[in-house]
C-alpha cells in the first residue's frame, strides 16, 4: 500500500490493469498538471517523510525525486518499509511525460508515451523484463478520437497476439460514461463514470460479483479549486475500503497524504517537501 502512496505523486510508471481511461487519460493529464506546477515554481526537488499509524516517523522510508537544469528529465529514488528500493527515471517534452524507466528487485519497466497534436494520448507503450529470469512482456495502448476530441475506443494489445478492445460512451455532457472491454467478440468488463455539476468525476462503478450489484471502485471528492480532497478505494475482493485525504501548500501541490481504514483507523501518513 505505502508504493501506492508513493506513485500519488509520481509520474505514471507502468500501466495498470483496471480502467484504462483513468489511469492512461486522466492520471496523465493530472501528472502533467503536477509537473507544470513544480516547473513554475522551479522545485527541482520533491522529498517525503513516511509515518505508520502511530504517528512514528518510518525511518526506512526513503523517497527523493530531482529534476535536471531545463525540466526534461526527473531520477526519483525510492525504498518502502519492507526494504524494497528502485530507481525511477521520467523525460518530459512539452509539459508531457514521453518515457520511463523504473528499476526495481531485477525488474525493469519501460513504458512509451506518443501525443497527438491537440496533446491528447495517442499510444502508451509499456515493456517489462526480468532480468533473472531473462523473460520479457510489451502492452500496447492505441487510443482513438471523435472529431470533437473526445475518445471512443482503445486497443489493448499484449504481447503481440492478447487483444482487448475497449469502447467509451460519452454522455450528454462530453464525459465519459462507460468503458466496456471486449476479447474476441465476449464482454469481460464494465465500468461505469459518474460526475457532479462541475464535470468532475466522482465515481468509478462495476458490477460486483460477490454483492451481485454495481458498487464502486473509487470514490473522489474536490475541494473549490477542483483538486482531489479525498480519494475512497473499495477492493473488489473484500467489504474493506481505504479513504486518503490530501492536503495541498499554498503553491497547490500536495502537501500530505493521510490514509485510514473503514474503521477510522490510520494506516499511515505522508508529508511532501519542494525545494
Amino acid at each position: 500500500m505505502k508504493r501506492k502512496f508513493i506513485l500519488m505523486l509520481l509520474v505514471i510508471s507502468k500501466i495498470s490493469a483496471a480502467q484504462y481511461y483513468y489511469n492512461d487519460i486522466i492520471a496523465n493529464k493530472l501528472s502533467s498538471k503536477q509537473f507544470k506546477l513544480l516547473q513554475a515554481n522551479n522545485f527541482r526537488k520533491v522529498s517525503a517523510k513516511s509515518y505508520d499509524g502511530n504517528g512514528n516517523n518510518s525511518t526506512d522510508f526513503f523517497l527523493e525525486q530531482l529534476f535536471n537544469n531545463n525540466f526534461t528529465q526527473s531520477v526519483t529514488n525510492s525504498k518502502i518499509v519492507s526494504g524494497i528500493s528502485s530507481t525511477l527515471v521520467t523525460n518530459f517534452e512539452n509539459n508531457h511525460v514521453i518515457s520511463t524507466n523504473e528499476i526495481s528487485k531485477g525488474i525493469e519497466n519501460i513504458v512509451h508515451y506518443t501525443y497527438n497534436n491537440d496533446s491528447t494520448i495517442k499510444s502508451i507503450i509499456a515493456i517489462s523484463k526480468d532480468t533473472a529470469l531473462n523473460i520479457s512482456s510489451t502492452e500496447n495502448h492505441l487510443w482513438n478520437y471523435a472529431t470533437n476530441g473526445k475518445p471512443v475506443s482503445m486497443t489493448c494489445i499484449k504481447n503481440n497476439s492478447d487483444t482487448t478492445t475497449v469502447l467509451l460512451m460519452i454522455d450528454e455532457n462530453g464525459n465519459v460514461a462507460e468503458e466496456r472491454w471486449s476479447k474476441k467478440g465476449k464482454e469481460i468488463e464494465h465500468y461505469f463514470y459518474y460526475y457532479n455539476q462541475k464535470n468532475e468525476l466522482t465515481d468509478i462503478v462495476r458490477f460486483n460479483n460477490r454483492a451481485k450489484k454495481l458498487l464502486p471502485d473509487f470514490l473522489f471528492e474536490y475541494d473549490e479549486q477542483g483538486r482531489i480532497q479525498k480519494m475512497t478505494q473499495v477492493p473488489a475482493a473484500n467489504s474493506n475500503y481505504l479513504v486518503w485525504t490530501y492536503l495541498y501548500n499554498a503553491k497547490g501541490l500536495k502537501q500530505t497524504e493521510i490514509c485510514i481504514n473503514r474503521k477510522k483507523e490510520l494506516i499511515g501518513k505522508i508529508e511532501y517537501s519542494y525545494e
